[in-house]
């Protein structure tokens, strides 16, 4: 060891040029995240062109009745379905012909989305009423409608409305006002009547 400082040699060097035993399998994992995050992406794109396009559709189809039905688009093992909710039998009844354009239309549009056999829109739409005993209620606005039954508890009959609980068994929280377009939702019967 004459002339200077003793070579030390690092058991965990590796030449600049070589990749190390884990990097192959870090690779194929950060290829697989990628792909499998552009296949969400183009699966969401698709959808959110499709639901744009049913939505002109049923714009178009039912623009000459009044009132329009409800439209509302979800996906059941991975095939579109749709519900075109009437205020009532006779409304769906006078709507006959916009009916059967909307089906021609939703044929058209989805023709291609069947997975294991082919897509037929006199399986996937769904043309509802209530029954004529249940009165039919009408809600301040379109997503108001939507969330009834989901995140918003209704009572018809005591015409109350309230936050549905996180916690089963627990009473819902009571609100007065619209949560997504601010308008007052008509008081209680019970209020009213005391």
């Amino acid at each position: 060891m004459a002339g200077g400082a003793p070579r030390v040699s690092c058991p965990t060097a590796r030449s600049p040029g070589r990749l190390q035993p884990a990097a192959p399998l870090t690779f194929f994992v950060l290829a697989l995240f990628a792909a499998l995050a552009a296949l969400a992406l183009w699966n969401r794109r698709r959808h959110l062109r499709l639901k744009a396009a049913c939505s002109a559709a049923f714009a178009r189809c039912y623009a000459a009745t009044s009132p329009p039905p409800a439209f509302e688009m979800a996906y059941s093992y991975g095939e579109p379905v749709f519900q075109v909710l009437f205020a009532s039998p006779a409304a769906m009844a006078g709507a006959a012909d916009a009916n059967a354009a909307f089906l021609r239309e939703i044929d058209d549009l989805c023709k291609a989305r069947g997975r294991r056999r082919q897509f037929k829109a006199q399986r996937a739409v769904f043309f509802q009423h209530p029954p004529a005993a249940e009165p039919v209620v009408v809600h301040c606005c379109e997503t108001m409608r939507a969330q009834v039954g989901k995140t918003i508890v209704h009572q018809p009959q005591s015409r109350d409305y309230g936050l549905k609980p996180a916690i089963a068994g627990a009473t819902p929280l009571a609100i007065a006002h619209c949560p997504w377009c601010g308008s007052p939702l008509p008081p209680p019967a019970a209020q009213q009547a005391g």
